[in-house]
């Protein structure tokens, strides 16, 4: 999920620090997280796709189909 995270924050344009803010959580919590010592929280997953909703979630948790949701138009 870091790659996902490091998408989101160059193409939202946003530190770490941005980011951490526009979810609402701790900054560390980020850094954990690109570090590889922590693994993002339901919470925080629920509280991204909330801030960012054009994101796919199956490809931000599971790393499948496109960064982001399909609209009616492109199934059509």
């Amino acid at each position: 999920m870091k790659e996902q995270l490091e998408f989101i924050m160059q193409n939202e344009n946003l530190s770490a620090n941005r980011f951490a803010a526009a979810l609402g959580i701790q900054p560390s919590a980020i850094s954990h997280i690109l570090s590889g010592r922590n693994k993002p929280s339901y919470d925080m997953i629920v509280k991204l796709l909330t801030r960012f909703p054009a994101y796919n979630a199956e490809w931000l948790v599971l790393g499948q189909g496109t960064p982001f949701k399909s609209t009616a138009t492109d199934i059509a």
